[in-house]
């Protein structure tokens, strides 16, 4: 029967043979699955015997120590904890690849072991996200203490060489620090203090590290907590993009979307944007929403490029203050749009009325290097201002946005009315597209064709 079974010619409906393809794709998946479990554990180790030699202890042994500290001394003598965060760890990568990085930042670390003080631990903190904790412990004064803290961080952002390349780079960091016993008298409160300061630090970005103070606990404890959540819902993959069409309604075709992006919480299920974007400000994470969202949107329209072949779409994303202000923004979305075989010309940045930025010249540099590259660029809620209006001249925009009630408040009103025409003439003069936002029902599209408004945005047009 075995001899039978080996000669004769299997069809895709024998069940021996389906059994026979089933344990072997099975055994290629146990087979691969234990290579990547083989090949993180040999990096796990190998990070460990790195930190090791350098010094550098797990989060649990300086809790231990910090533990012992207080038991020993109980309010008697003093430490100071110093929590810093590696903020451009993924750029890094980006750039240089991850072994580079890993080269980078043994570096780094050596560096920081060098300069510790005696009686020091030095341990990971949040490893995933670039933390590392420093405990002093003795009395030293503020200003010594402050001192040190600077010299900290001017050393976490010295050049270094990267291997294999003429070039040195360097890493950018975040600090906070706390005090025990004046302000904390366990180690988790401490611990806590420090992160909340380091958190701080990411809103003061004009300080070179931040020092907890009460004041805090108040004003930015719970938006702490929101941020840890974030930094979990960023490695979960919690964030997603939702596309509104913006339509050409006279000729029944979509031209656009506007990505928007949602925060699927574990709790709360679907967050708008106003639940999470100041946080996300705050602590500098904005500019990995940036990003993050050109990257999501190259993936959107390759897994659907046969539904947008031989049609003009573009994708809208809005940008702040903080990204706009971002000297690598337009750097980085270039080559993400490189990487993924994109056109800059699907994208369309949207800035908040332009007027807002002219006091920025690095951010009307920024636009006009968008523009240079291809980039199509659009201001949202632009005012009916004369003065607004001819702003808009010889800036080469792609598109004007303005709430469907803005203009429909030009009914009742005649100097209203007049600067309508003007933008309008001014639109076309400019070749500028016009888009009305919160459209809700078909008669306020009937009226706004009137007015020449070509493009259109909101509920009914979705």
């Amino acid at each position: 029967m075995f001899n039978l079974f080996l000669t004769r010619e299997p069809t895709s409906g024998d069940p021996i043979f389906m059994v026979v393809i089933i344990l072997a794709i099975a055994g290629l998946g146990t087979l691969l699955a234990f290579s990547i479990i083989k090949e993180f554990k040999r990096q796990r180790e190998e990070k460990l015997a790195t930190n090791a030699s350098l010094g550098i202890v797990s989060k649990k042994n300086l809790v231990s120590a910090l533990d012992e500290f207080i038991r020993v001394y109980r309010l008697t003598n003093e430490a100071t904890v110093f929590i810093f965060e590696l903020s451009n760890t993924n750029e890094l990568i980006e750039s240089f690849g991850k072994k580079n990085e890993l080269f980078l930042r043994e570096k780094l670390l050596g560096n920081v072991v060098r300069i510790l003080p005696k009686n020091t631990v030095f341990s990971e903190y949040n490893i995933e996200d670039g933390q590392y904790a420093i405990l002093i412990r003795g009395r030293v004064s503020k200003e010594r203490l402050n001192q040190f803290a600077l010299y900290l961080v001017e050393t976490i952002e010295r050049p270094i060489a990267v291997p294999n390349m003429e070039i040195e780079t360097s890493y950018s960091c975040f600090m906070g620090m706390a005090y025990y016993p004046g302000q904390a008298i366990s180690a988790p409160d401490l611990l806590n203090k420090a992160g909340l300061a380091l958190y701080m630090h990411h809103k003061m970005t004009d300080q070179r590290f931040c020092v907890y103070s009460s004041s805090y606990d108040e004003t930015e404890k719970d938006n702490l907590v929101y941020y840890n959540e974030i930094k979990t819902a960023i490695k979960n993959k919690q964030f997603t993009l939702f596309y509104q069409p913006i339509a050409n309604y006279q000729e029944n075709k979509i031209v656009g979307y506007e990505a928007l992006i949602r925060w699927q919480h574990p709790q709360f299920g679907v967050l708008p944007p106003n639940k999470f974007l100041s946080v996300l400000e705050n602590s500098g994470d904005i500019l990995w929403v940036g990003r993050w969202t050109i990257q999501e949107i190259c993936m959107y329209y390759t897994e659907h490029v046969d539904a947008f072949k031989d049609k003009d779409i573009f994708f809208s994303i809005n940008l702040s203050t903080k990204q706009l202000l971002n000297e690598k923004v337009v750097s980085e979305f270039s080559e993400i749009l490189r990487r993924n075989g994109v056109s800059t010309s699907l994208i369309c940045i949207e800035v908040e009325e332009y007027a807002l930025y002219e006091k920025y010249q690095s951010i009307e540099k920024t636009l006009k290097e968008f523009v240079a590259k291809g980039f199509k660029l659009a201001i949202d809620h632009l005012g009916l201002d004369s003065n607004n209006i001819k702003k808009i001249v010889d800036k080469h925009l792609f598109m004007i946005k303005m709430t469907s009630d803005d203009i429909l408040e030009t009914k009742d009103s005649f100097v209203n009315a007049r600067m309508l025409d003007l933008l309008v003439d001014t639109c076309k003069q400019e070749n500028i597209k016009i888009c009305s936002l919160k459209i809700e029902n078909k008669e306020t599209i009937d009226y706004l064709s009137e007015k020449s408004i070509e493009y259109f945005q909101g509920y009914f047009v979705s």
